[in-house]
């Protein structure tokens, strides 16, 4: 389509929907142009511009620019557009973009937008491997895996999709997972170069948890291997470069990185820009082995801005570069770090505005746009790239609209469905607060539902969320090997109940962790300090005499005797006297004791106080069911127990059948759901108890992600994890 000379208007939105993706398209260009000549100049990104250190907050991609920055560069744009008219020139549209599920999504939320909006099943082959690769370099394991999983129940046999699920695994901790996918492709002569470099890599994991010499020897040897087959696949070379130096062979490691380097930096010359990214990140990570720490740095500086948006690609660079950094000045880390710009993952909790009338405000609606001002600038200082929040009126909803505008990922956890959350803790705050939550919900990369519905009593629904936030965030940091920060606004005054800003606060700072706070008070008229008024009572002290009836976050184990349905009348005493048997001493030698036991048949229930207990009693039970000798007691030998974890909020109460006290509730109806689900031997958590144990026993267990599974009885579908012990020296 051509356009014959005509005015422009400046303003882009009188523009017609062609000629306005042309002036996006000029000023994208236009943009990464201008970036690249800084990078050539030595700049680097800062949080405000700073000409002696030759530091700017716009050394970024295009679409991570304020929206302010990006009309500037509109109107750059229809300036010279207009130049090119009035001279007699003609404007063509642009080609029309391929739709995101063919592009696979440019950024987080376009990968999302893309794999929800797919039919199942309906995709080519190929694209679920491009949909698969693209979510691992975002680093976005769980939705590669997600991916992969579903591709292979049409090709199951296909080695790709099984190389992205093995990648995916491994980056999210679950290494035994991924060794045993990638042995299984070497057993079939899949024996190629990125199946060994993928192997080369497990073991690399391993050595990092280890220190074993061994793994360490198998890594190095793994990658040289791969790179001596088909030296072109640079990646596994500069894997071998580094692992020779982490060696102290730095003779090897000196010949593979010059090699190396060399060739990357012929490849550049002539390489599209979907290469460049590892083509400069290797030249980067080569230069640190051959100790050129400046060249390291300006190469870093470029990968790290092509790859902006890559948070899996980005936490392998730096991986890689902090074994090299370990027998290096700390002055050069510091360097390096800085140029790669590591995002960092933020979890929040703030204040919601105060209710119209109150005689005391913490947070008065006109301070806004000053608080969410300075959240912006923290979050910029911190590179915080990634966020968890609630999104309650006021603070969450500022800190969403922050993160949003910049470009970041936001994770939203609600305590209940949007319905109730909304009434409860937006609707009373007036405003346009509704329509700015629907905004951050619809914009966000992912919402969890703490609790389908809160329960009635006390707050015990809210803190129940706070801590899956909490945990989710750790996780995902853990995960990209990055840092964690928090991030509150708080006017530093006592709480108002159990679960406000106050006490999360508290609890952070409880654990000895610094936490960034935004104090609204310091931004009204005199700086005048008000202080919170007196907590208000609970619901639950209004109503918890109607009946003897409580509400605590418990963890819960529910499981069943596989194959207990073929037993005969015959076996049944024997499966009462051998298989139940050796359970039942289990459990009454437990330390501490279950708050709660019960069985039904072959179905058992446990709740714990903690964690941690619930963990390990799950596994205790697993070993001491695969103890049992079934032959001997006459029983099918594939018997065994499905075991399945979960935590959250659940009802107490005086059961006056049993004349003792039961628990109850939604969480319990989804514990007893995933029992059906998981493999017989097995132990399966929910995604929940992942998180919780993340921060209630850090480092006792091991979750190896199973993938998003539908629950027995249409309960739904969620994430599952299957929960080994971690233990000391683990090796694959």
């Amino acid at each position: 389509m051509s356009y014959q000379p005509a005015p422009i208007d400046d303003s882009s939105i009188q523009l017609s929907k062609e000629l306005s993706e042309l002036v996006e398209l000029v000023a994208r260009n236009n943009h990464d142009i201008w970036a690249r000549g800084r990078l050539e100049e030595g700049w680097r990104y800062g949080p405000r511009r700073d000409d002696d250190k030759k530091e700017t907050p716009v050394l970024v991609p295009y679409d991570k620019l304020p929206e302010s920055e990006k009309q500037y560069d509109r109107n750059t744009a229809v300036g010279a557009l207009k130049t090119i008219i009035a001279l007699g020139g003609r404007v063509e549209a642009p080609t029309p973009a391929a739709s995101a599920a063919e592009q696979g999504g440019q950024d987080v939320s376009g990968l999302l937008a893309s794999w929800r909006s797919r039919k199942p099943r309906q995709l080519t082959l190929q694209q679920y491997k491009d949909f698969g690769k693209r979510a691992n370099a975002m680093g976005e394991s769980l939705i590669a895996c997600d991916i992969a999983d579903e591709g292979l129940k049409n090709w199951e046999r296909d080695k790709e999709l099984r190389q992205i699920r093995a990648l995916a695994l491994a980056r999210m901790g679950s290494s035994e997972q991924a060794h045993e996918i990638l042995s299984q492709l070497r057993a079939e002569a899949h024996d190629d170069e990125e199946t060994l470099g993928l192997l080369a890599r497990i073991y690399k994991d391993l050595w990092i948890k280890t220190g074993d010499p061994k793994d360490l020897e198998q890594a190095y040897d793994g990658y040289a291997q791969a790179y001596n087959r088909s030296p072109d696949r640079y990646w596994t070379g500069i894997n071998a470069a580094t692992l020779a130096f982490a060696k102290g062979d730095r003779e090897a490691a000196s010949a593979f990185a010059s090699q190396i380097r060399a060739t990357c930096l012929e490849k550049l010359e002539s390489t599209a820009d979907a290469d460049a990214l590892w083509l400069k990140a290797t030249i980067a990570e080569a230069s640190l082995v051959l100790q050129d720490s400046p060249g390291a740095e300006r190469w870093y500086s470029e990968a790290a801005r092509l790859g902006h948006n890559d948070l899996g690609n980005l936490g392998s660079m730096w991986r890689n570069a902090r074994i090299l950094l370990r027998s290096m000045p700390p002055e050069i880390g510091v360097g390096i770090e800085r140029a790669l710009q590591m995002p960092k993952v933020a979890v929040f909790t703030g204040h919601r505005v105060d209710d119209a009338g109150r005689a005391r405000p913490r947070f008065p609606n006109e301070l806004a746009p000053a608080v969410q001002g300075a959240i912006k600038e923290r979050l910029i200082e911190s590179n915080v790239r990634i966020g968890y929040s609630a999104a309650a009126s006021g603070a969450d909803i500022l800190f969403l609209e922050a993160m949003q505008a910049n470009g970041g990922l936001t994770h939203i956890v609600l305590p209940c469905n949007e319905e109730q959350f909304t009434l409860e803790s937006v609707a009373t705050s007036g405003g346009d607060w509704t329509d700015r939550f629907k905004n951050v919900i619809n914009n966000a990369d992912e919402v969890v539902v703490a609790s389908d519905q809160r329960l009635r009593f006390g707050s015990v629904g809210y803190d129940y969320s706070n801590e899956l936030l909490y945990g989710l965030a750790t996780v995902r940091a853990d995960e990209l090997d990055t840092e964690l920060v928090r991030m509150a606004v708080w006017d530093g005054a006592p709480g108002d109940g159990a679960g406000g800003t106050a006490d999360i606060v508290t609890l952070w700072q409880a654990g000895g962790h610094a936490v960034n706070i935004i104090n609204p008070t310091e931004f009204m008229p005199g700086r005048m300090r008000l202080v919170s008024g007196p907590a208000g009572p609970s619901i639950r002290a209004a109503e918890a005499g109607e009946q003897d009836l409580d509400s605590e976050i418990r963890a819960m184990i529910f499981a069943d005797a596989y194959h207990f349905s073929k037993l005969s009348e015959e076996q049944i005493p024997r499966f009462i006297a051998d298989f139940m048997g050796p359970i039942a001493a289990l459990a009454r030698d437990a330390r501490p004791e279950p708050l709660y036991q019960n069985t039904w048949g072959d179905g058992l229930f446990f709740v714990f106080e903690k964690i941690g207990d619930a963990g390990r009693f799950a596994l205790k039970l697993a070993d001491c069911v695969a103890g049992i000798d079934r032959k001997a007691a006459g029983l099918p030998e594939q018997m065994s127990l499905r075991i399945a974890l979960h935590a959250g909020p659940v009802y107490r109460f005086k059961d006056r059948i049993i004349n003792r006290q039961n628990y109850i509730g939604s969480h319990v109806n989804r514990a007893a759901r995933m029992e059906p689900v998981t493999p017989p031997g097995q132990v399966y958590s929910s995604d929940a108890f992942a998180a919780l144990a993340a921060l209630h026993a850090r480092g006792q267990f091991r979750f190896d992600y199973i993938g998003r599974l539908p629950l027995a009885k249409s309960f739904g579908e969620f994430p599952m994890y299957h929960v080994q012990e971690m233990k000391a020296g683990w090796r694959v």
